[in-house]
């Protein structure tokens, strides 16, 4: 039973750790003033 329960902790560890990783590396590279140089946002009605 202990062999399960450290299992499955350790699996979650082990994800945690991967989306963690991913997700500094993904916001590393993303630019969230792109979105303005790609499509301005409009001064006015038209």
């Amino acid at each position: 039973m202990a062999l399960m329960y450290t299992t499955v902790i350790g699996y979650m560890v082990v994800l945690g750790l991967a989306s963690l990783f991913t997700m500094h590396f993904l916001s590393g590279s993303m630019d969230s003033n792109d979105s303005i140089t790609v499509d301005p946002k409009p001064e006015g009605r038209n």
